[in-house]
């Protein structure tokens, strides 16, 4: 969950409980109608942090390493 969903839950979590169970209700009559998005439709969201912290830079070094070594 993103910082940005958790600051919102927290938010709602601090309401009274009648305003929060009609902030839910009105979230799930959202969602019913609200088109269906897929990571597959966007491919620049979809690659967004794909590489963090993997090392790629390293791996791509090492490669070209072992094919220089095999000539």
């Amino acid at each position: 969950m993103s910082t940005k969903a958790q600051a919102i839950l927290d938010e709602i979590r601090a309401l009274p409980r009648e305003e929060a169970r009609t902030v839910c209700q009105e979230l799930q009559r959202w969602l019913k109608t609200a088109p269906e998005t897929s990571e597959t439709s966007d491919p620049i969201r979809s690659a967004r942090g794909m590489f963090a912290g993997s090392h790629l830079t390293e791996a791509l070094l090492a490669s070209r390493a072992e094919e220089r070594r095999r000539g």
